[in-house]
């Protein structure tokens, strides 16, 4: 399909005028190494005794049931998305909406709102200022906190990200805004065999002794001297005994489900913005979270974390029909930009345009010392 013809599509299924139900996008890998190679999930704190630090857990598919391990869930890859998206923006390849915190202090950090934990609701955002003025208390600031399901105006124009992949304003007193994702994508690998395995470490030079604290340096105690001290291991130093350590697992493939949603589209308002007007910013943000997941997903490959690297066998994106059936159709990363900025044009000409210059805030003073320290570990607000 051209960028028209989704584009049109993408505005009857925003305007639920067909049965056109969602968009569903999965994919099919492997480990990078090929058949058998162990792999490794995110970890969990273990609950039990003899439980495992990963997500295993059975679904039901094709009416039986199967066992899956998570390989990297919803928050994970709307993480994933996002920085996707601040990428592709450095690297001018399309314009969107962005806040960013800059702060130059012990260190230089710049914070963008595709980056927040919280999103819009971020206490980073709370706790910065625009030309000396709370963020809270710009317009922009108090028009973020009067965001809801019934007016997204602002969180529209200046943070999309925010109700494509959801926030909850829950660092506020009062009411908290939530906004539900309208996109969601997870990973999963099928029938995992969990792996052991035998962590150590040996030093190259076999030191072995003690280490008394001096301040923020030590002073090595020879080993059976009667002065009390760490452990040589406590400082990085000496061997380590092999001792259990999670294995990974094997699996026989990994897949993908992610989904794009135009009931959740449908339960945002836009103020007194006209119906026309209200279709044509849901399609902007549908093209939005397309535009993300093509950056993030349709690569060959896909690396989750060390040691979990995965290879692309296939990936489909479908039309999901009343009833059932799928109609299936190709995005490309260049045709998802061309998509959404088409869908951003096309808003903006009926008069509810993306803000695409990128905000600028500062951090408080309060703010910027703590930033500092996590920088230094050293107090700075002193002499």
């Amino acid at each position: 399909m051209i960028v028209g013809e989704v584009y049109e599509e993408l505005r009857s299924a925003a305007a639920l005028e067909g049965d056109r139900a969602l968009i569903r996008i999965r994919a099919t890998y492997q480990p990078a190494a090929g058949d058998g190679a162990r792999i490794y999930p995110p970890t969990y704190p273990i609950t039990e005794p003899g439980g495992s630090p990963y997500v295993v857990e059975t679904r039901v598919v094709d009416g039986a049931e199967r066992h899956d391990v998570l390989l990297d869930g919803v928050p994970s890859q709307a993480n994933r998305a996002e920085l996707a998206l601040l990428k592709g923006l450095r690297g001018g390849r399309f314009a969107i909406p962005l806040l960013e915190i800059c702060h130059d202090g012990a260190g230089s950090v710049v914070l963008t709102s595709l980056e927040l934990p919280h999103r819009f609701a971020d206490a980073y955002l709370r706790d910065s200022e625009i030309d000396g003025v709370k963020f809270d208390k710009t317009v922009l600031g108090q028009a973020f906190q009067s965001a809801s399901a019934d007016d997204a105006t602002a969180l529209f124009q200046h943070d999309p990200g925010s109700v494509v992949f959801g926030a909850w304003n829950s660092h506020r007193k009062g009411r908290q805004a939530k906004f539900p994702r309208i996109y969601a994508s997870e990973i999963v690998g099928w029938d995992p065999r969990v792996g052991e395995r035998k962590a150590g470490r040996m030093d190259p030079l076999n030191l072995t002794g003690n280490a008394k604290p001096d301040g923020d340096e030590w002073i090595f105690v020879a080993a059976g001297a009667k002065v009390k001290g760490e452990r040589l291991s406590e400082r990085g130093h000496g061997n380590i005994a092999p001792n259990s350590a999670h294995g990974g697992v094997t699996i026989t493939s990994a897949q993908r489900f992610a989904t794009v949603s135009f009931a959740g589209l449908d339960r945002l308002g836009f103020g007194k913005a006209s119906d026309k007007v209200s279709v044509a910013a849901r399609t902007a943000l549908a093209a939005y979270a397309l535009l993300a997941d093509r950056l993030a997903f349709s690569a060959p490959s896909l690396w989750l974390r060390s040691g979990c690297e995965l290879v692309t066998i296939n990936d489909t994106l479908e039309w999901v029909n009343r009833g059932g059936t799928a109609d299936s159709f190709s995005l490309n990363t260049a045709d998802a930009i061309a998509l959404y900025t088409h869908a951003a044009q096309v808003v903006a000409n009926l008069g509810l345009p993306l803000s695409l210059e990128t905000v600028q805030l500062t951090p408080t003073t309060s703010l910027a010392a703590a930033i500092d320290f996590a920088l230094t570990k050293t107090d700075t607000t002193g002499d």
